[in-house]
């Protein structure tokens, strides 16, 4: 799975759309896209609570088959379904079954065990049998029911104000959502075959796991049935519906099918999405040595789609947020997405977590092995890069102290974290650099097969790698895996010419403590002379420790950790005769980006020249990316300057860059820059980068263009979100009418992202406004939408108008359901509103100031009638002459 973040993290978008990602981050999304926009944290149990550490169900029954026989309503938003279950009660006899069912409305419930009766709490279906069944004795469960889910199922129809054309109905099960559609074992320690079966409007597509078995007209109902069954086991979360009017395109791998659909209205994007999925299917198969396991492999975009992917099997469903449009360029990439989705289907998919305190093994696996096809595809650099920005963003949790395997979470979906993703990435690229290349795919092989169509944990892949490796693996994971953090290491060097030895001195400064261990690995050290490069393995135990190094003449550059084999945070000033030979050393792109980080520091003119050099050299588009960010940093008259001369980048990733850098001066020179892109840049995303860094100027024609590409069309409505954003930040709210009047008249075309933004923006601009209601009104209704997104919006938008006048309607929100994700947004909403009220106590107090001040006031008041009169008295005085010497006399005694 696949949380929509942001850079990070992930966790949690936000965690931020693919589409609004550079390439180089598209990808990460699986924390970093599925959840995190889902994410609301809740707080685990108090330690004496039951609920404290959450373990996986008991499996009562093993259950072997699950048929779903579904007929949607998409006029009404509900189903009506018939759930039959195959299963056999396991160990000894049963008498009371438990499903899990929310809101399902039960019509029947038939067994080939005789039943005594059933209850329905609206969370479990509770089945009681006249006898207890025996232990191994095959049980066949059908339940008929109907259901308008509120998770799970999700339409988008033209009721909901999306296009006719682009229908549509799919599931969403990670991480326990199908049960708010069919009953079932909903957790992941229990496995079994599907089969569903669907019936839809003529025209209309149903996808789902396995095999299409048959498809035909349904003479009862008239409506197009289509049969699908997945004949191999796999875990509740994983069976998918999804139905819809579709373009697709079709290729093979082999025997294997492969398919990509998208909405109509996306038909212009599809290419662009699929172009590598065949070439990913091939890497893959032998990477991994086992070959795919499906019958099929499709991957179908969904509208409004609330993760960047889920890996269902067989059938991925992708958010169409990771569509692009060509005229992007490569800011934008489907790739690592496409990737980090097919990857699951061997882990997460073949082998599942069993339960969710070992989720990294299948979401670290995913994002690990999409680096690995980026290192097949475009090379070292291109890899390196993508670990190093995924340690980056471990490392900007630095005082986390929750290790990767943990039970003490208190939703699911709370595990959908940087920790799974990127740091479970990292965990496995240091095992596979520890074991070597070849070791490690057998481990992996072998973990695979041996486990094939089974639940797993993380012990499960330990025992592998001792087996295989013969050496003691608990150390590593116990730091790595059962524990939390990384190291973070504090490095100095120095030459004695005298006995021709380099003295490296590492330090561990990160926060030791019972939850985060002093760290015990190997760091590779690689010194450059003279007479070429040698490299060094040295051992990490203590806090601080020297390392000597015998070399044939003096360093020209030293290196710790080259290659990327430990995830260590590393603080090593580059001495300043070795800057040079690292900035231009073409086999280190690292070392380079290291050095232009440091070059960043400095606010010489020497340091402007050399980053200036790399923005237009350098042969590594991260390189020239990290060298805007130096110029940026830097912020000087000279720094603006050679960020202006690099403008006409040829690499749009670079270029975006460098617009966006250019925002940041506050000159009216970067203005008249970021105006010039905003009209004359081909590429929309790089507009849209100018258009919202405008923002924050306040020129007098400024706002009527902001208006003028609030009213642009294309693809994902980048340039007219970009100037939302803009006019949000402009902070005048003389432009709600017309954002107001924009609203109805484009809304209906816009993406409900971009709905959400205007709705928002004018919470924002019109909580100056002198009259507050046109935009209440305006919020409020919106908070009755049926596009989940809109709602949130106007919800977030009425927490910035702060209308006190808002509160009863939001409380209606916050009450009428409790857990629900409106319903937390609504009571932030009414937080930010009331924290801008005075409450009695600070109403009170405020009266009293005003009423000692009132006081104080009138007392100055009498003490100034008084001196005006005493002044005015003895001005008379003065100014009379038969009195003057006698104040004379007066004054000198």
């Amino acid at each position: 799975m696949t949380p929509l973040r942001a850079p990070s993290a992930c966790l949690l978008l936000l965690w931020t759309v693919a589409s609004s990602l550079p390439s180089e981050l598209a990808g990460r999304l699986d924390y970093c896209a599925h959840g995190l926009a889902l994410q609301q944290a809740a707080e685990a149990g108090p330690f004496d609570s039951p609920d404290y550490r959450k373990y996986a169900p008991d499996r009562l029954v093993d259950i072997e088959h699950l048929r779903l026989d579904i007929t949607p309503d998409f006029e009404r938003r509900s189903i009506a379904g018939q759930a039959t279950l195959s299963f056999a009660p396991i160990g000894k006899p049963l008498r009371e079954l438990r499903l899990n069912a929310v809101d399902l409305r039960i019509a029947e419930v038939n067994s080939s065990a005789a039943l005594e009766g059933h209850d329905n709490t609206g969370s479990e279906l509770i089945l009681t049998f006249a006898d207890p069944v025996p232990a191994g004795q095959r049980v066949e469960l059908s339940i008929t029911y109907s259901a308008e889910p509120q998770a799970g199922l999700y339409f988008r129809t033209p009721e909901m104000g999306y296009p006719a054309g682009d229908t549509q109905l799919w599931t969403q099960g990670e991480p326990e959502m199908h049960r708010n559609w069919f009953p079932s074992h909903d957790y992941p320690n229990e496995m079994f075959t599907t089969e569903v079966l669907c019936r839809a409007p003529d025209g209309m597509t149903v996808l789902s796991n396995g095999r299409l078995v048959s498809e035909e007209i349904d003479a009862a109902t008239g409506l197009r049935q289509f049969h699908w069954r997945h004949d191999y086991p796999h875990v509740n979360y994983l069976v998918s519906l999804v139905v819809g009017y579709f373009y697709h395109l079709e290729d093979r791998h082999g025997d294997l099918p492969l398919a990509f659909y998208v909405p109509p209205s996306e038909k212009d994007q599809a290419a662009g999405s699929f172009r590598d999925t065949k070439a990913i299917m091939e890497f893959f198969e032998e990477e991994i040595g086992v070959a795919y396991p499906w019958d099929k492999y499709y991957n179908v975009c969904a509208i409004d789609y609330m993760m960047g992917g889920m890996e269902n099997t067989s059938l991925t469903t992708l958010t169409t947020r990771t569509l692009f449009s060509a005229d992007t360029e490569n800011l934008f990439s489907t790739r690592a997405l496409d990737a980090h989705e097919l990857a699951h289907q061997w882990f997460g998919d073949l082998v599942t977590c069993q339960d969710w305190s070992h989720i990294w093994l299948n979401e670290g696996f995913a994002t690990y092995y999409s680096l690995l096809f980026d290192r097949h595809l475009l090379g070292r650099d291109e890899f390196l890069f993508g670990l190093r920005s995924d340690a980056r963003q471990i490392f900007a949790n630095a005082k986390d102290e929750i290790p990767i395997m943990h039970r003490a979470y208190g939703q699911p979906m709370e595990q959908f974290s940087f920790r799974a993703y990127p740091k479970g990435s990292w965990v496995l690229h240091m095992i596979r650099t520890q074991l070597g290349e070849d070791l490690f795919r057998r481990c992996v092989q072998t973990y695979l097969e041996r486990h094939r169509h089974a639940t797993v944990v993380t012990q499960d892949l330990i025992d592998i790698i001792e087996e295989l490796s013969g050496r003691s693996w608990e150390r590593f994971f116990d730091q790595w895996v059962r524990l939390s953090g990384y190291p973070s290491l504090a490095a100095s060097y120095s030459w004695d010419e005298t006995t021709n030895q380099v003295r490296l001195t590492i330090e561990q400064t990160q926060d030791i403590n019972e939850k985060r261990p002093l760290f015990h690995f190997p760091l590779p050290v690689r010194v450059i002379t003279a007479e070429g490069q040698r490299d060094f393995l040295v051992q990490i135990r203590e806090k601080k420790e020297d390392f000597y190094f015998t070399l044939p003449s003096r360093p020209e550059a030293l290196r710790i950790d080259p290659d990327l084999t430990v995830l260590a945070q590393i603080s090593l000033k580059i001495a300043p005769g070795h800057l040079d030979r690292q900035l231009a050393d073409p086999h280190d792109v690292i070392g380079r980006v290291l050095a232009v980080e440091q070059l960043a520091e400095s606010k010489d003119q020497q340091a402007v020249e050399r980053l200036a050099q790399r923005l237009s050299e350098d042969p590594f588009y991260g390189v020239r990316i990290a060298a805007a960010e130096g110029l940026q940093k830097i912020a000087t008259i000279e720094a603006f300057a050679a960020l202006q001369a690099a403008a006409a980048q040829p690499d749009a990733r670079v270029r975006n860059r460098v617009v966006e850098a250019i925002g940041a001066f506050y000159r009216d020179e970067a203005c008249d820059l970021l105006l010039h892109a905003a009209a004359a840049e081909p590429n929309p995303a790089i507009r849209a980068t100018a258009i919202r860094a405008l923002g924050s100027y306040h020129r007098p024609s400024l706002g009527e263009s902001l208006l003028g590409w609030l009213q642009a069309d294309g693809h994902r409505d980048r340039v007219a979100a970009a100037a939302l954003h803009a006019l949000r930040d402009q902070g005048d709210p003389e432009l709600v009418p017309t954002i107001l009047t924009t609203l109805e008249a484009k809304g209906a075309s816009w993406e409900s992202s971009t709905v959400a933004s205007a709705l928002e923006a004018l919470g924002s601009l019109g909580r100056q406004a002198e009259d507050r209601v046109p935009v209440r009104s305006r919020l409020l209704e919106m908070t009755s939408d049926p596009r989940r997104s809109v709602r949130q919006g106007a919800l977030r938008g009425l927490g910035h108008l702060g209308d006190p006048a808002a509160l009863p309607a939001l409380g209606a929100i916050a009450s009428a359901g409790r857990d629900s994700d409106e319903a937390k947004q609504a009571r932030s909403a009414m937080e930010a509103i009331r924290k801008n009220q005075p409450d009695s106590e600070n109403l009170s107090r405020l009266r009293q100031e005003i009423s000692d001040l009132q006081g104080r006031l009138q007392a100055l008041s009498a003490d100034m009638s008084t001196l005006r009169k005493q002044l005015h008295e003895r001005m008379q005085s003065e100014t009379s002459p038969d009195k003057t010497t006698e104040g004379q006399s007066a004054e000198n005694e």
